[in-house]
């Protein structure tokens, strides 16, 4: 088969004669943005289908060790370790952490049942896994190389023969296959997206897999196709997929399943007989012999849980606990360490969020008006002890931002859908409202009503109701934690002023994923997280399919297509600089088309710890890799 391609090789040595260039893609969070040995086997004999192999590269192609979606990969050799971890680090010890919520689920693969488990990507390995220091570069695990062509439709696997089970069980082809096959039928919805872009998948040999995208698939598509987990066949095959898993399933991964019960906790071991624990790129990594997560209902509780000593550590998000919830010492006698470490990824989109599929947010006269009756100022000042930023945008922290009037060439393509956008979107962009003196926030009300009245929306007995139906303006706005509440509290006192008064529902967790699952809103307090690489996820946010399907995260309903074009690009770019271009137009248009209310964001990692834990001195760009810590040795 003679086409230009590139390949990735774990073995490879770096010459400057011979190179192997690998691809690699992950798309699983970190344990700190959700939340792991048998006996020997004998190697299966190779298949007798071995008419196609591996294309070596070409002598004179361009060759790395990793790959990136846009960028050269950092790392240059196998023998090299991820900047943001310590190889000397000591294994031992104890990591507990609480979870909101609950769980009935221990496929993280499948949507069945309340809630999967967390942390269970510590039991399964990828072909792939992902540099956190980069935007997206992958390096090689179960995949020993990967190679494909240019024009990324055809990919070319060859897998590491020291792959194993947690029961030593040789991964081969057959469970690769058999996971794609299972995970384009069943798979959770954002998977299953992105596999029906397989024309074909097959097995060449015991150890070497093909696979053909169709000419629709996009650039990140065999990216997402390198990074996919590997469930075993032998265990699997005779279950049904389509129900919650309530066993404890066969790893792949540094850790195994220890215990469980359900809605209540679930404990990770280490390993010790992990098949890929001296790899290089995994030296630093998963040094705890046990992993934690105890579940509590309410953050307070959780809170209290550490403060306690039953939890060693934290990430906080609630500003106010932040400041006044934290003791020095915990009832264990062990002092508590509280950190605020700076991040280089886009922070999570934190707003008001307008469901769109519903009146009165179908229209966008209702919308504007609404957005500009929140006194940012007063918000941040007496609920965020004045330690967050306010930006009108959907990808915050970030250079996606839209700033300024559009570019030239944002006019050329936004341009071709003048008439499905707003006229605004082709101008300057939005400002953040300015609510410094009465003066400017009477003008805010003044605008707002005019607005309202002109769509119909009038005052009578000082309520607002439209002219026509004589219906009411009132809404549901829904959260799911004290802080957000008060958020709303302060949304409400502001529209009163203008005759509407939205009932304010708080909902536990399990109530609350359930409502945003279903789209079962009017408005709700949320979020969107963005990587530093936005792709194929962009998709479940914003396209028109995700505002059709349930169970993915396009909570505002929006469905545009100017943005399903854009949505287009943004997996096609080649280059960063166009990514950060089609980026921008995205945020130009969801902000001039208000389907929420940006709220506020901020670029550091809040998180407390007893002293006993330790991490490495260089911390990786996304923030926060609690993959990297380890419990330090006592003398």
């Amino acid at each position: 088969m003679a086409f230009k391609q590139k390949m990735i090789s774990k073995n490879a040595a770096y010459h400057p004669l011979i190179y192997i260039l690998f691809l690699l893609i992950s798309t699983y969070l970190p344990l700190s943005a959700h939340a792991a040995g048998g006996a020997s086997a004998t190697e299966p004999a190779p298949s007798s289908a071995q008419t196609e192999s591996i294309t070596p590269p070409e002598p004179n192609s361009e060759i790395h060790y990793g790959v990136s979606m846009h960028d050269s990969p950092a790392l240059k050799s196998a023998d090299e370790h991820f900047p943001y971890t310590n190889p000397d680090a000591p294994k031992g010890g104890a990591l507990k952490q609480a979870v909101i919520g609950t769980f009935d689920n221990l496929n993280p693969y499948n949507i069945k049942g309340v809630a999967s488990a967390s942390g269970l990507n510590l039991i399964y390995d990828r072909l792939t896994t992902r540099s956190w220091d980069e935007p997206f570069s992958l390096y090689p695990l179960i995949a020993e190389h990967i190679s494909f062509s240019e024009d990324r439709l055809a990919v070319d696997i060859k897998l590491n023969p020291k792959a194993r089970f947690s029961n030593g069980q040789p991964i081969t082809s057959d469970d690769v296959l058999f996971t794609y096959e299972t995970l384009k039928t069943n798979g959770r919805p954002n998977m299953r997206n992105v596999y029906k872009l397989v024309d074909e998948y097959k097995a060449i040999d015991s150890y070497t897999l093909k696979i053909t995208l169709k000419p629709e698939s996009n650039r990140e598509a065999a990216m997402i196709m390198a990074m996919m987990p590997v469930l075993s066949k032998a265990y699997w095959q005779d279950r049904d997929f389509n129900e919650s898993l309530t066993d404890i399933p066969l790893s792949n991964g540094p850790y195994k399943i220890k215990s469980f019960e359900i809605g209540r906790d679930i404990i990770y071991e280490r390993d010790t007989n992990y098949w890929a624990k001296d790899l290089p790129i995994i030296q630093g990594l998963y040094n705890f012999d046990e992993i934690r997560y105890d579940y509590y209902r309410d953050d307070d509780v959780a809170l209290m849980a550490f403060n306690a000593g039953d939890v060693n550590y934290r990430r906080e998000s609630n500003v106010s606990k932040w400041m006044t919830g934290y003791e020095t010492i915990n009832a264990n006698k062990q002092p508590i360490k509280r950190q605020e470490i700076r991040h280089g990824r886009p922070d999570k989109s934190h707003s008001i969020i307008f469901n769109t599929r519903r009146a009165p947010f179908d229209d966008i006269v209702v919308r504007k008006a609404l957005s500009s009756l929140i006194d940012f100022q007063w918000v941040n000042k007496n609920i965020y002890h004045d330690r967050k930023n306010h930006e009108i945008t959907y990808f915050p922290n970030s250079n996606f931002t839209a700033t300024g009037a559009p570019s030239p060439e944002e006019i050329a393509i936004l341009g071709k859908y003048k008439y499905e956008i707003p006229l605004s979107a082709m101008s300057d962009t939005l400002r953040t409202p300015d609510t410094s003196n009465a003066q400017q926030v009477r003008k805010s009300y003044m605008h707002a009503d005019y607005m309202l009245r002109q769509s119909g929306w009038i005052i009578d007995d000082g309520k607002r109701i439209h002219q026509d139906s004589k219906q009411p303006l009132d809404f549901e706005l829904i959260v799911s934690n004290p802080e957000d509440e008060k958020l709303a509290l302060a949304f409400k006192r502001s529209l009163k002023r203008l005759g509407i008064e939205p009932s304010i529902r708080r909902l536990d967790s399990v109530a609350f994923q359930g409502r945003l699952k279903d789209y079962d809103f009017d408005s709700v307090i949320s979020f969107w997280n963005t990587s530093l690489s936005p792709g194929t996820e962009q998709r479940l946010y914003w396209s028109c399919d995700a505002a059709n399907t349930k169970a993915q995260w396009n909570y505002s309903g929006v469905c545009n297509p100017a943005i399903d074009h854009i949505l287009d690009r943004i997996t096609d770019t080649t280059t960063r600089d166009d990514l950060i271009l089609n980026m921008r137009m995205l945020d130009r248009i969801l902000t001039n088309l208000y389907i929420g209310v940006p709220l506020f964001h901020r670029n550091k990692d809040y998180v407390a710890n007893t002293d006993n834990l330790a991490k490495p001195e260089k911390d990786a760009l996304y923030g926060v890799i609690i993959e990297s810590w380890w419990e330090k040795q006592q003398n």
